[in-house]
């Protein structure tokens, strides 16, 4: 524990313009890339830049702890990921045998949302709400840059879940609005029985979603 503390504290200098960056450049693979897998890298990016920018408010073994609680959560999605994957590959293998080359000849879906132009709009409104709320509705005791990114994580988490278009996705959102609400509760309260608290709530909506994703594959199959 005391090497992982030092190594906080290490990297802690990037708490600040890189880890906003970061924060920024995980909303918007979030918001634009539809594989799962990509998805899941960016929400673990995402735990790790907050959790830099605990390390400004809170103790750097609080901080710690969150980053590991962040990334535990990723490895439930990651797991919950695989198994919907597993089941999507033998239903392909399945309609390949019965409808045979019909099923070859067909077109694989984009990487991207057909939305996409939209998304990036959003992105944007995301930064200006962002900027907007940090300069003319400060939170308190928190720095300007916290602020901004407590803006942006919860309108962003917010957007994500509207736009999500499936439990996974929408999981994702309200995790992400989840880590923003996180980051300035914790300077309010830096205690680790709220960081825990927080905490087991990211791990009930994580394993709502798990719940939720796997029996929706399951009638998919089934039907």
């Amino acid at each position: 524990m005391d090497t992982a503390t030092g190594l906080i504290e290490r990297v802690s200098f990037l708490a600040a313009t890189p880890a906003i960056v970061g924060v920024f450049v995980s909303l918007g693979v979030l918001l634009l890339v539809r594989r799962w897998q990509v998805q899941v890298l960016a929400m673990a990016a995402l735990y790790f830049f907050v959790a830099l920018l605990h390390t400004r408010i809170i103790l750097p073994q609080v901080a710690l702890i969150k980053a590991l609680i962040g990334w535990l959560i990723c490895m439930t999605l990651y797991v919950t990921g695989v198994s919907i994957d597993e089941r999507q590959k033998r239903k392909d293998k399945e309609r390949e045998k019965e409808k045979g080359d019909e099923q070859a000849q067909k077109p694989r879906p984009s990487r991207m949302p057909p939305d996409a132009p939209l998304r990036m709009l959003v992105l944007l409104a995301v930064m200006v709400v962002g900027t907007t709320g940090a300069l003319h509705l400060p939170l308190p005791r928190v720095p300007t840059y916290v602020n901004f990114v407590c803006y942006m994580l919860g309108i962003g988490g917010l957007f994500l879940t509207g736009m999500a278009e499936d439990p996974l996705r929408v999981g994702a959102g309200l995790l992400v609005f989840l880590a923003g609400f996180d980051l300035f509760f914790g300077a309010l309260e830096p205690s680790l029985a709220v960081a825990g608290l927080l905490g087991a709530g990211g791990f009930l909506i994580a394993l709502v979603v798990t719940f939720l994703a796997v029996t929706q594959a399951a009638e998919e199959e089934q039907s």
